[in-house]
């Protein structure tokens, strides 16, 4: 009978002990599936650029942070406990940008910002929205929004040719935040390319 009380103490005990923050589940952003409606206005026109350089990927705070920045109802934000993004945003973004430009047609052959290859262009994203919304009840939807800067490289100033802001939603009920931020992404760079001006 002594023995009970013990047993129940190292039990309370060993929970005291181990009970701690829980480990959040990672998700990616992917690029969007090659040939998926990307092609814009340049289409058939041909390259306005030899190659291109992916530049700078900047994300605005506090969506820069790996984990995920909830929208709540009350107008607050927090951060999500459980869900992240596998890597800092603004790295887990590069390659999503890099196939959606080599995609679109108009930028030539697109380079990595690590590359020696010369570029003729440049382009610099920067992200202001990367954010789950629950401010509606009952409905989860993962949103992005984006400026573009296309910059004239190679000699002489750097100057900005051409910019564009898009946006982009998706449901993300299902639970399935790769999917749902990789569509919100995508959607709103897309957007974005296709408004350049």
């Amino acid at each position: 009978m002594r023995l009970a009380p013990l047993i129940v103490s190292l039990a309370l005990c060993a929970g005291c002990f181990t009970s701690g923050k829980p480990t959040p589940k990672s998700w990616t952003v992917e690029p969007r599936e090659s040939g998926a409606g990307t092609k814009t206005a340049a289409e058939g026109s041909g390259s306005a650029f030899v190659a291109t350089r992916v530049g700078t990927i900047a994300v605005n705070a506090p969506f820069d942070r790996s984990p995920f920045v909830v929208r709540r109802s009350d107008g607050s934000v927090a951060f999500d406990a459980y869900n992240e993004f596998a890597s800092a945003p603004a790295a887990l973004l590069r390659a999503p940008v890099r196939a959606q430009l080599a995609q679109d047609g108009r930028f030539g052959h697109v380079v990595s910002p690590s590359s020696v290859a010369n570029a003729d262009a440049a382009v610099e994203v920067l992200v202001t929205d990367l954010s789950l919304d629950c401010r509606k009840s009952g409905e989860r939807k993962a949103r992005a929004a984006v400026s573009v800067d296309v910059l004239k490289t190679g000699r002489g100033p750097r100057a900005v040719a051409l910019s564009g802001d898009g946006a982009g939603e998706a449901d993300a009920s299902a639970g399935d935040y790769s999917a749902a931020f990789s569509a919100a992404f995508n959607e709103a760079l897309a957007e974005a390319l296709r408004g350049l001006k």
